[in-house]
């Protein structure tokens, strides 16, 4: 060591404080860790470890202590730290729940994290991000097979991890990477590749952080090994001086191993098949032929996506829905649970309490004419809470307060408080300690002892020695059977490598849908607003044969116009997860001040447009700091824009300046200047969502506000952009309106909410956030519009061409609902 920079951590905790009410999660902790080296960090769930993560990577503040850095051959501690600062240090993270934007594409979401934080990015950032992604995708899980072009929505929650790991890699200067359970979901191979890559990262100095409950992996990859309890450090060693078992009286669990346990006695060969599966096959599986008895732990393994999920979910989806129940596919004994590993996405019900996590599939054994005995309910729910050990207050506490361990108890609870007689486990243990895994263990055994027919998948091969039997997997088929002493890792592992050594049997052709243009079009979001827009305008050319000119065309599509900027203005407040109850109102506004205030007063009438989008900013700093839905906010707020509607004109009142009419009016070569108008803010929204840098970053933070925020990017800045976008389009949008109405009137727009509201829908648009197509929205507008003229043509009465619409969106939206779930069911 020839200077100071060799001997001092790179990164110094020292007595961090942070508590949430009245629970201390961090209490006088620290942690050093130094260049080149990796930190197993490990402790029961509940003992601190998410939270000293967010901690370190600047998404927590603390209470009480120092962070810091070593920098100029000195430790300096930084007072002000935060997700930017802490990836300029160098500091990334792979999370456990996953950093990932589902509506973006693989290569868009490792461009979030490693580009700078300018809103415009350089010339070919595009090109450089998608190779940038498929190289680090390379250099740390060798022949991965993920296409960076994919939504990562059609990724397995295996790619998926694969994915946050190599992006949290790919970061600029790293100097210390954080692993919270990398290997929860990866297979075998996947693990050796993802050490080895971590072995080449602590040649060149970088520090590692990883945590993770397979005491295994901890004793093979780490240099020290980390021990928290309750906020703080109970142990620190280095990994050679502690033995496993050891180790596992540390963390609170039982020294004997799990291999021991006794397999399947002489009375299982003689139970009742409650699960016959015979020649199942879907798109996923292939000929499945299995069979389980009462009292029997069934296990599924083998590489990762060989259809183990698959044949889970069909098991009980299919006989959840009656479809198959008896069929010659599957025959069913009884009533099935399902317990996933995937607790936030497929489990808990974030917004209940323990009691109502673990009860509702049990309300039957608790009603009495369809209602709920209040003391059978609690005294049931107390059972299950005292039997499971919960570390929590009580029964009532809310279920998202608990560690995932405790989560995942209340999920098994759930299923065996229901009386199922057969039980699916889906990687039930992942991300628990191995306290809570020897409980899960325990429960399993209670449900065997009871008759139970239990199915268990698990991404840890060591629990296969577990079951009484093992199925293991290939491409969507069983291909070994193992029972009672030959289950074994080695057994296993060597038959799932033997299977993919061979050569593939060609079942591509048979199972693979083609992928031809036209395919591509119908799956396009902007193709049902596009097949109805062509709809209507071959039926009103057949009934009104000059619609075709140019005047037609311009006459058709004039009052379209207002529409197609309202509803891209909701199409940006769809995208950052919100709805927008005002926007009609807001541009009634609008309208009367170009037409009362501009019309006489240019630079008035543009103060008080100014005025307007920063209106629709503060919007968005009030939902942000206050966490009230934006659709209740805007909802407010319709009524203050009608109300200063009003002050400025209560009546109908004004004019179209002159040079927005001459504007409007003014014939374009070739194209109406409507249609033009059209085209040019289709283009422009187009650009700015889906081809900017910034662009990634709105649409990022509607689908997952979390994972952006890591990244260093601000929240509150992403929203005041979508909004003001939005205010903008209005704004627009009122010139247009004006120019056609040629006067103000602030109480005759209130339609253009519900308008604009379905036509984001038809356009392709999604209220789940980040997800759009401008495009699409355009065009809807536009075909929303001509049907009032279609109807008003052929004679239809006012009063029913409102129902009449209703009607007309109601089937085209239902056309898309059906195409929906085809290509969910094809996924």
């Amino acid at each position: 060591m020839d200077n100071k920079e060799d001997f001092e951590p790179y990164i110094k905790i020292e007595n961090i404080e942070k508590n949430f009410g009245l629970t201390k999660a961090l209490d006088r902790m620290n942690l050093d860790v130094y260049r080149g080296e990796i930190v197993g960090l490990i402790g029961p769930n509940g003992a601190g470890k998410s939270t000293l993560i967010k901690v370190i990577t600047g998404c927590c503040e603390i209470d009480n202590g120092n962070i810091s850095f070593h920098q100029n051959n000195e430790l300096n501690c930084v007072q002000i730290y935060n997700t930017k600062i802490a990836k300029e240090f160098g500091i990334s993270c792979a999370y456990q729940e996953l950093s990932l934007c589902s509506n973006l594409n693989v290569w868009e979401n490792f461009v979030l994290t490693a580009m700078n934080h300018m809103p415009v990015g350089n010339p070919g950032w595009r090109t450089q991000g998608k190779k940038a992604a498929k190289q680090y995708l390379e250099k740390v899980f060798p022949n991965h097979g993920i296409d960076v072009n994919k939504k990562v929505s059609q990724l397995s929650l295996a790619q998926k991890q694969m994915v946050e790991i190599a992006k949290a890699i790919s970061c600029n200067n790293l100097k210390v990477l954080i692993l919270d359970e990398p290997t929860s979901s990866l297979t075998h191979d996947r693990i050796i590749q993802l050490h080895d890559a971590l072995k080449e990262l602590v040649k060149q100095d970088i520090g590692v952080i990883y945590i993770s409950h397979k005491t295994d992996e901890i004793q093979k990859i780490c240099n020290r090994i980390v021990v928290m309890k309750s906020g703080s450090i109970s142990c620190t060693e280095n990994t050679e001086n502690l033995s496993t078992e050891k180790l596992i009286e540390i963390l609170g669990g039982s020294a004997e191993s799990r291999t021991e346990r006794e397999k399947a006695d002489a009375t299982v060969s003689d139970s009742p098949v409650a699960v016959k599966v015979s020649s199942l096959t879907t798109d996923k599986l292939r000929d499945i032929n299995m069979y389980i008895r009462k009292g029997e732990i069934v296990g599924i393994t083998g590489l990762e996506g060989s259809g183990q999920p698959e044949l889970l979910q069909e098991l009980f989806m299919k006989n959840y829905s009656g479809r198959y129940k008896n069929s010659d596919d599957i025959n069913l004994t009884g009533k099935v649970a399902y317990v996933s590993g995937d607790r936030k996405n497929e489990g808990i019900l974030p917004q209940w309490t323990i009691a109502d996590n673990v009860m509702i599939s049990s309300l039957d054994d608790v009603s009495s004419n369809g209602l709920i005995s209040k003391e059978k309910f609690t005294n049931n729910a107390k059972y299950w809470y005292d039997l499971l050990k919960f570390k929590a207050c009580g029964i009532h506490d809310k279920i998202s307060h608990l560690s995932g361990g405790n989560q995942q108890k209340a999920l098994i609870a759930r299923a065996l408080a229901s009386n199922a007689d057969i039980i699916l486990l889906n990687d039930p243990t992942s991300g628990v300690d191995i306290e809570t895994k020897q409980e899960i263990y325990k429960l399993i055994e209670l449900a065997k002892k009871d008759g139970k027919a239990i199915l268990f998948h698990s991404t840890e091969d060591i629990e296969m020695e577990t079951c009484d039997r093992v199925y293991v997997m290939h491409e969507g088929k069983i291909i070994k059977e193992y029972a009672n002493q030959d289950i074994s890792v080695s057994n296993i592992i060597q038959t799932v490598f033997r299977a993919k050594s061979e050569k593939k049997q060609a079942i591509a052709a048979e199972y693979k849908k083609t992928d031809n243009i036209f395919s591509k079009m119908v799956s396009s979001r902007a193709f049902l607003s596009v097949v109805t827009f062509l709809a209507i305008i071959i039926i009103n050319a057949v009934l009104n044969k000059k619609l075709l000119t140019y005047q037609g065309l311009k006459l058709f599509f004039s009052s379209a116009v207002p529409l197609v900027f309202v509803a891209i203005g909701q199409m940006f407040i769809v995208i950052s997860g919100g709805i927008d109850l005002g926007n009609g109102m807001s541009l009634g506004l609008v309208n009367v001040i170009i037409a009362v205030v501009m019309s006489t007063n240019f630079s008035l009438g543009l103060f008080y447009l100014v005025l307007f989008v920063l209106g629709y900013v503060l919007l968005a700093v009030i939902i942000h700091y206050t966490k009230i839905p934006a659709i209740i906010i805007t909802l407010g707020a319709s009524f203050i824009w009608l109300g200063l509607g009003m002050i400025i004109s209560p009546i109908p009142a004004g004019q179209a300046p002159t040079w927005i009419k001459n504007l409007y009016d003014f014939n374009f070569p070739l194209i109406p200047m409507p249609i033009l108008i059209s085209i040019i803010i289709a283009v422009i929204t187009y650009v700015i969502v889906n081809k900017s840098k910034y662009g990634l970053v709105i649409n990022g933070f509607g689908n997952n506000p979390d994972a952006i925020s890591r990244g260093g990017w601000s929240r509150l800045v992403a929203l005041m952009v979508t909004y003001a976008l939005s205010a903008l389009m209005l704004v627009l949008g009122g010139f247009i309106l004006t120019a056609v109405s040629d006067s103000g009137d602030c109480t005759s727009t209130g339609a253009y909410n519900m308008l604009s509201i379905a036509t984001i829908v038809l356009g392709g648009c999604e209220f789940i956030g980040g997800i759009s197509s401008p495009v699409g929205v355009v065009i809807a507008a536009l075909a929303i519009s001509s049907i009032s003229f279609l109807l008003t043509f052929i004679g239809i009465n006012s009063n029913m061409q409102s129902a009449v619409t209703g009607l007309i969106l109601i089937a085209a939206l239902s056309m898309k609902l059906i195409n929906k779930g085809k290509e969910t069911k094809n996924a």
